[in-house]
Formats: structure tokens, C-alpha cells, sequence
């Protein structure tokens, strides 16, 4: 979709969840984009494998959201 809309894109997930106060996950498919083992022969959709670790990668900005004590 060229540059353009590549660099927009980047930049529109952190600009909200700053406006909402809200966390990001920087990089849903971190270890799994890309490795062609962690991903179905569409090479887009990740196996069961994959999706672990895509699990993996939510829980790690999730858990402390949800332990966070109320001050």
C-alpha cells in the first residue's frame, strides 16, 4: 500500500491508545511474523504454535493491567 500509508499506519496505534490511556502491544505477532514454522501455509494466519506465543505477547501487557492495585 506503499510508504504513505505504512508510516501513517505505525503511528495510528500508539497516537490512540495514548489519547484513551490505554496500553499497547507494541508488536502483536513479535517471534511469530515472519517464521514461516509459526505460520499457516497462507503465511499470514498462525498455527496453534503461533498462536501461543501471539497469547503470550497479549499476556505480557495484559497481567499487569489486571493486578495493578488502585492507589
Amino acid at each position: 500500500m506503499g510508504p504513505k500509508f505504512t508510516e501513517r499506519f505505525k503511528k495510528i496505534f500508539p497516537e490512540i491508545a495514548k489519547a484513551s490511556n490505554s496500553r499497547l502491544i507494541p508488536f502483536l505477532i513479535e517471534d511469530v511474523g515472519g517464521d514461516e514454522n509459526l505460520n499457516q501455509a497462507d503465511g499470514i494466519h498462525p498455527t496453534a504454535e503461533g498462536q501461543r506465543i501471539v497469547a503470550d505477547n497479549v499476556w505480557k501487557i495484559l497481567l499487569p493491567e489486571l493486578t495493578k492495585k488502585e492507589s
